[in-house]
This record gives structure tokens, C-alpha cells and sequence, in this order.
């Protein structure tokens, strides 16, 4: 957690790609490990229905946290860290 924290620190001043490969990697990556330990599913089977548009969206209980996490990232870097803060937020309240 340390160090997705000073990453994120990192994403006010990163690079667009490497915000989207790294940081949102990561996260899309803790969100699949919550969503499999939490529902009891396959972590591959996980990865391949969230990155669905389709199914996706069901998977995750709403489009909000969805189209934070697989949609396209915004440009700014105050608006990445923003973005960053509500996807660690929502991911922290999934099925809590």
C-alpha cells in the first residue's frame, strides 16, 4: 500500500502512459483480487468479465467505479490524482 501510495504521488507529475500502464494497472489489478476473494470466483475469469463492456459493468455493481477504472483516464495531472483517490475510495466500499 506504501507503494501504490507514493505512486500515486508520482501521478501528478507522470507520463500519461505511465499512468495508464502502471498506476491504473495496479489498481484494476487489486480491484480483480477483491472481486475474487469477495465472490469467490476464478481471478482470470474475474479479469476477462470485468475487461468486458458488457459485463463488466454488472460485475462491478454500477457504471461509476466501472468507467473509473476501464475508461479513458483524463489528461490533467490534478484530475488523474482526483481520479486516483476515487478509484482506491470505491474500490475500499466495494461490497463493504
Amino acid at each position: 500500500m506504501q507503494l501504490l501510495t507514493r505512486q500515486i504521488e508520482v501521478a501528478s507529475s507522470a507520463s500519461q502512459a505511465f499512468f495508464e500502464t502502471i498506476l491504473l494497472s495496479r489498481l484494476r489489478d487489486l480491484f480483480v483480487e477483491k472481486v475474487s476473494l469477495e465472490m469467490g470466483m476464478d481471478k482470470e475469469k474475474v479479469k476477462r468479465q470485468l475487461a468486458n463492456g458488457g459485463l463488466g459493468p454488472g460485475l462491478v455493481g454500477g457504471q461509476v467505479l466501472y468507467r473509473l477504472l476501464y475508461g479513458p483516464p483524463p489528461r490533467k495531472a490534478a484530475a488523474r490524482v482526483k481520479m486516483l483517490r476515487e478509484v482506491i475510495d470505491g474500490i475500499e466500499a466495494w461490497k463493504n
